[in-house]
């Protein structure tokens, strides 16, 4: 059995904007505002221009490759099996801890009207005992819908959308209408905690976190209508959207917080209700009656992104079982042609996500850190087919591809090394048990598993010089301060130039490459005639 293509442009667009609008907006503000000011409104610009450069890498290779879960098969094509599995093992990893995160937001804001389902431990929020019941509950909800197919969980993802972009936007309208303290733009300064503040706010305050919904985009290519013309409009045109709503929710914000909550800073910003910002804030600035309607929103919002990732784990699961990257049974498909097994691994380790981690923000950080390192190898593959194969078909083609990946590697890289030391050391723990993982799975399946290693050459200087860096620079707890900030900038373009030349010198036989190439066309191209497409 094969995945059907049975969403259509307007099913992918929205899904992309239901993966995004999450629980991103519900926390972002006031993590970012805490960490770089008034200078968070910039933050949010500055990451929606950076995800939409790195998007487009990802737009012209899925409508190449318009298969499912495609992150982990496209470096397969230049650089072969071991990068291709850290990125897919890394990748599916990231969109299964999005799972968790989306349903202890629920919880989060839930507990506002049902104590018992949260508990304080020192500064973070963490379940009860009763609360892991519904996180259990409410994630096997997740899995029911996914279930069901795609075309129903898509339009599922639909309805759930209009209502998450009606709230956000009527929220700009009424913050700004009730309260504006434009004083709070300067009174502690617009970047009080300088350009530091706002680069780490990109990927430690959630704004990686919250625009990141292309990628599910991505992952459900193989079971769209019209690749082609679905995934470009999809990841970019929630972009677009997704950019205006939150620059326009951290201005209001900004400017609805009471002055008299200010006396101490922006680090130290404090208020009744600020376990749910927005609805606190609504409360507060005498908005009650939609500080409830934003208590429903945020039982919504983060719940329709649950269903989205969810099913985009299952397909990362799904496409690298069919790379022969993991074992066989990910691509059992059940009556309504969705991934069960996928969707069942990914529903356990979402449990287990729940135990090892202790709040929403360090999900969050974790999180952000994954699927940058993921977005910085997608366009070194594009550099790379670019340069090897520049005749193959390419129904959405970006200008100056020179220009494009390299500037979307060292955003990405740039993106990476802001989470911080304390994030990026504990990825490596995840990428050592993936590289485990792949050598358990050669001894046992020798004929079938080819490691690449030396096409891997260049992901391995990359890894040692970024994880460097980030020990001897400024970001994160840990890091030895070495580096000043401003330094770093120049020593990541370094690291970046000699990884894609590396990358460049080290990659896959061409006649190898080809092959892989030609056999997932040929694939791509039965599936659809079987489907009648």
């Amino acid at each position: 059995m094969e995945l059907k293509r049975g969403i259509s442009t307007w099913g992918i667009l929205f899904a992309s904007v239901s993966a995004t609008i999450g629980s991103g907006w519900l926390f972002g503000s006031l993590y970012t505002a805490k960490m770089a000011g008034p200078a968070a409104i910039l933050a949010w610009f500055i990451g929606a221009v950076a995800i939409i450069i790195v998007a487009m890498c990802f737009a012209e290779l899925s409508t190449m490759f318009p298969v499912s879960g495609g992150l982990s098969a496209f470096p397969l094509f230049t650089h072969g099996t071991t990068i291709s599995f850290i990125l897919g093992w890394v990748s599916w990893l990231a969109f299964i801890v999005i799972v968790p995160i989306e349903v202890l937001a629920v919880i989060q804001y839930g507990a506002t009207f049902v104590p018992s389902l949260m508990q304080k431990v020192g500064t973070s929020d963490q379940l009860t005992p009763y609360g892991y019941i519904v996180a259990f509950f409410l994630t096997g909800i997740l899995l029911l819908i996914n279930i069901t197919s795609a075309r129903i969980m898509s339009k599922t993802s639909f309805y759930i959308t209009i209502w998450k972009l009606l709230v956000p936007c009527l929220l700009i309208v009424l913050f700004l209408y009730k309260a504006h303290h434009f004083e709070n733009l300067t009174s502690h300064g617009f970047a009080p905690s300088g350009m530091q503040g706002l680069f780490a706010s990109l990927s430690v305050g959630g704004i990686i976190l919250a625009y990141n919904g292309f990628q599910p985009g991505v992952a459900l290519a193989g079971e769209t209508k019209n690749p082609q013309r679905s995934i470009p409009i999809a990841i970019v045109g929630s972009m677009v959207i997704c950019m205006f709503i939150y620059c326009f929710l951290q201005f209001a914000f900004i400017l609805a917080v009471p002055p008299e909550n200010l006396s101490q800073g922006w680090s130290m910003l404090s208020f009744a209700g600020e376990e749910g910002p927005f609805a606190g804030l609504a409360i507060i600035i005498g908005l009650a009656w939609f500080g409830i309607i934003l208590y429903s929103d945020a039982l919504i919002s983060p719940f329709g992104s649950g269903v989205i990732f969810m099913a985009a784990s299952a397909r990362s699961s799904y496409s690298m079982s069919k790379s022969k990257l993991m074992p066989h049974f990910f691509q059992i498909l059940s009556k309504n042609s969705v991934p069960l097994p996928g969707l069942v691994v990914t529903f356990i380790l979402s449990l287990v996500i729940f135990v090892c981690f202790d709040d929403w923000q360090e999900m969050a950080a974790f999180y952000a850190a994954a699927i940058c390192l993921c977005n910085a190898v997608i366009p070194v593959t594009l550099f790379i087919m670019r340069k090897d194969f520049p005749n193959l078909p390419r129904p959405f083609k970006i200008f100056s591809y020179k220009i494009i990946s390299m500037l979307a590697f060292y955003i990405s890289n740039m993106l990476f090394f802001w989470c911080g030391w304390h994030i990026i050391w504990k990825l490596d723990i995840v990428i050592g048990i993936g590289i485990i993982v792949l050598a358990g799975m050669k001894h046992f399946n020798k004929k079938s598993i080819s490691i690449d290693l030396k096409s891997s050459i260049w992901l391995g200087f990359y890894l040692i010089a970024f994880n460097l860096i980030s020990f001897l620079g400024t970001y994160g707890n840990g890091s030895l301060k070495f580096i000043p900030n401003g330094y770093d900038f120049v020593c990541i373009a370094i690291i970046s130039y000699i990884s894609v030349m590396l990358a460049n010198k080290f990659k896959l036989d061409k006649n190898k490459a080809e092959k892989l190439i030609h056999e997932t066309l040929h694939s791509i191209e039965s599936e659809k005639k079987n489907q009648g497409i």
